[in-house]
């Protein structure tokens, strides 16, 4: 008798066993959203020499995020920027949030901000003007949190 009981325990655990091994797996981590750094990172040319970058959070409330950078010579730049919502699950639909370029000397740009990094080629400061300018960015992210950046380095005139 006591091998007949012997075998039903050993049965019975080793039934148990395999139902818990077999049970379901936990399902797949989404991966995290990245922080402001590794976005920055990851869509942002580096500056190159006499260049600079700036990037920030814009809050979902309506308030303006900015950024300044002083001492920016006069010239020409190519000037990357983009936007991207802080959760990445969620969609960038939201057409309202803008983002503006300006200085001393005026605006030099601006519109809704874009999902993939767009650059173009912008003067900066006054043409025979050696004064160094304060370029600054705005942004309203009206109803989304999301990460702006924007990155210029020196080049040549547009052809």
């Amino acid at each position: 008798m006591t091998s007949r009981t012997f075998t039903a325990v050993t049965a019975t655990t080793a039934m148990a066993l395999a139902v818990t091994a077999c049970g379901s797996s936990p399902e797949p981590e989404s991966p995290p959203a990245p922080d402001l750094t590794s976005w920055t990172d990851s869509t942002l040319p580096v500056p190159a020499e006499g260049g600079f970058s700036m990037a920030n959070v814009a809050a979902p409330d309506g308030t303006h995020s900015s950024g300044s950078t002083p001492d920016v010579e006069p010239g020409w730049y190519a000037i990357t920027m983009a936007c991207e919502l802080t959760e990445s699950e969620s969609a960038f639909e939201d057409r309202s949030a803008h983002i503006v370029l300006s200085g001393e000397s005026g605006n030099y740009g601006g519109g809704d901000c874009p999902r993939f990094p767009v650059t173009t080629t912008t003067y900066v400061g006054i043409p025979d003007e050696p004064a160094p300018e304060t370029f600054s960015v705005e942004v309203l992210a009206d109803g989304q949190e999301l990460y702006w950046g924007v990155s210029a380095s020196p080049t040549t005139a547009p052809e």
